[in-house]
């Protein structure tokens, strides 16, 4: 079995239980980046001290950002809803920057297919600002948001399998 129809099955599985148990998927993210930024924290702590001879700077630095790593980390551990509101934030941000790209793309444009393409960057830009939307109001909708996605990855993964296969 090929990977890309292995990693597309477990995508479209992963997206499917993102979807039908979206309050389960985002407990268990925000439990998994809690757990990954505590870890990093502790050893970027441990570095920090590591060094501390050396470079002093620069091993006040990474024990500062260890220590912000591990409150991050209980914060995602502790309050579900933090992921989502820095998820929905986010957002936002690429929202605008697709926003300021498409109308970019629309004065500066020099043919026809770029400013085609300007103009459906501009709209999904515009589609994120009310996904972020929709994420701070009911972060329910960011785990729904990420299981589509991974189903549509799924999808993307079986079928450039059976087109590879075929050819």
């Amino acid at each position: 079995m090929d990977y890309r129809k292995i990693l597309g099955i477990i995508f479209i599985i992963l997206g499917l239980l993102f979807v039908i148990y979206p309050l389960y998927s985002a407990e268990a993210v925000s439990w998994i980046a809690g757990i990954c930024l505590i870890a990093f924290g502790f050893a970027s702590i441990i570095d920090g001290f590591s060094i501390w001879s050396m470079m002093t700077h620069v091993s006040l630095i990474n024990i500062l950002l260890g220590i912000c790593a591990i409150l991050l980390g209980l914060l995602f551990i502790y309050e579900i809803s933090a992921l989502s509101f820095i998820l929905a934030y986010l957002f936002y941000l690429v929202a605008f920057v697709m926003i300021f790209i498409g109308i970019v793309g629309l004065v500066f444009g020099l043919d026809s297919i770029s400013r085609i393409a300007s103009v459906l960057i501009l709209i999904l830009g515009i589609i994120a600002v009310f996904f972020a939307a929709y994420s701070i109001a009911e972060p329910l909708y960011t785990a729904i948001l990420v299981g589509i996605c991974l189903i549509m990855e799924g999808i993307t993964f079986l079928a450039s399998d059976i087109i590879e296969n075929n050819n």
